[in-house]
Order: C-alpha cells, then structure tokens, then sequence
C-alpha cells in the first residue's frame, strides 16, 4: 500500500496548527476569567466597606451592591411586603432592585409669642411652621385656652421634594443619591440590585459567523488517512446556514443546511 506522505504532512500540521490554536483560546479563556473575577472580587470589596456620604447638606450617597440575585431580592420583597411580592410574581415582573432608606428630619428649637383672641381672651392663637415661615413643611394652626390649658389645632403638611439619582464611575460602580431639602436627613441607605449585565437582554443579531474542522475519510479504503479540512459560514436567524471549508486532500466544499425548530408549550 503506498501511502501519500504528502497528505500526511498537511493533515499534522492543521492538527498541530488547531490544536496550538485551541490552548492559546483556552488559555487566554482562563486568564480572562482569572482577571474577571480579580475585578469583580475587588468590586465586591469597596462596595463591602462603603458607607453612607453626606455630601452635601440634602444629599447622600452610597455604592449599590449589584451583586444580589434574583432570589435574594425575590426574598428581601417578601419580607417587606407580602402583598407586594405576591402582585410581581402574579404579574409576571421583573424584580430589578430594592432600596431600603431610613429618613427622618432635623430637631429644631423654636420660640415665639402667641397672640391672644380678640373675640375670647382666654384663648392664645398661635401658628407654629417647620422648617421655616418662607418655606414651611409643616404647620400647625390653633390655640391654647389660658384657662383649662387645652389646645386645638390643624396639622399640615407640604409636599416634600425628593429626587434620586442613579450614576456609574469610572471602575464601573453605581452610586446611588438621594436628593432633598437641607433640612432632610438619611440615617440609612441600602440599595441591592441585580447585575448590571442583567438590566439590559442580549439582543442576538440575526446573522452569525461561525467556524470549525472536519474531517473526511474514505470507507473503501478504510487505511488510508483522510482528509483534514477547515470551513467557515454564516448563519441568518438560526434557520439558513451556509457554509465552505476547504481539506488537505486539495478539496473546495460548499454546503448549505437548513434547521428545523422545534417548540414546546411553556409550562405554567
């Protein structure tokens, strides 16, 4: 049996060539993941040991911890609110983030002089307003008897303007803010969120590149070595696929290949 050296020699060298080609992608694979999860560990770190930045007077800042997942926030709802948890999972939404804050104003001391009824002397009016008489939050208008020492009054209450805002810096960490009055105080802040990578879908394009090897051997001559070949195609919405390889044997192919889809019904 002659055996053709020079089919041989071009099937060891694309094996070798493949071969070297598959542990530098698996290599650089491995680092790749190995720096990720550097980044992400240290990632993890500063958000860790954050804490709660009074920046200015009404506003506050704190990193977002988007490394929670869909079940530690599904869980934290439903400790929250029950209902509420029940309505998202009937509705078929998509739990995103939670943030937990603890608001509360600042004390202030007042003093003043009231001033007495014209119509009943014994009554003493008095109009009481917080944060300030310019800008007032909350007030309270009524009076106090000088004689039984009771008071009535009405309670008001403004509306209260509150902004958040939401930024990504340069390490791509999200800070999370609260914006309000400067009277407004945040004891606390937590803010859990999914990964970013979740927050938008992946979009598939509906034309695809792809690559890969064969390899063709000869059933009559069972010991006689085959042909190695590469090919590459493209592929249009997972259904139409096109492709040419070329082999050692000095062989062009062209093939085209067609998917069948299968669905099944999604269960409930």
């Amino acid at each position: 049996m002659k055996i053709n050296i020079y089919n041989i020699v071009i099937s060891a060298l694309l094996v070798a060539i493949i071969i070297i080609l598959l542990m530098y992608w698996s290599k650089m694979k491995g680092l790749n993941t190995a720096y990720d999860k550097r980044i992400d560990d240290l990632k993890k770190s500063i958000i860790a040991s954050d804490v709660l930045t009074k920046e200015a007077e009404g506003r506050y800042a704190k990193l977002v911890n988007y490394y929670a997942s869909k079940n530690d926030l599904s869980k934290q709802l439903k400790e929250i609110d029950k209902d509420l948890f029940n309505i998202v999972q009937n509705q078929n939404e998509r739990l995103l983030n939670i943030t937990n804050a603890i608001l509360s104003f600042e004390s202030k001391l007042d003093s003043g002089v009231g001033r007495v009824n014209n119509i009943d002397t014994n009554q003493i009016d008095i109009s009481l307003m917080y944060p300030s008489k310019d800008t007032p939050f909350i007030s309270w208008n009524g009076y106090v008897n000088r004689k039984t020492a009771k008071y009535r009054g009405d309670w008001k209450f403004d509306k209260l303007p509150i902004s958040i805002v939401v930024t990504e810096d340069d390490r791509g960490l999200w800070k999370h803010r609260i914006i309000g009055p400067s009277w407004f105080t945040v004891d606390s802040l937590t803010v859990n969120s999914l990964p970013p990578k979740e927050y938008v879908p992946i979009v598939e394009k509906k034309l695809q590149f792809f690559a890969g090897i064969n390899y063709l051997h000869n059933l009559q001559d069972i010991k006689k070595v085959g042909a190695v070949g590469v090919g590459v195609g493209i592929s249009y919405d997972h259904t139409h696929n096109i492709m040419l390889n070329v082999n050692s044997a000095q062989q062009l192919g062209f093939g085209y290949y067609y998917n069948f889809r299968r669905y099944k019904n999604k269960k409930k």
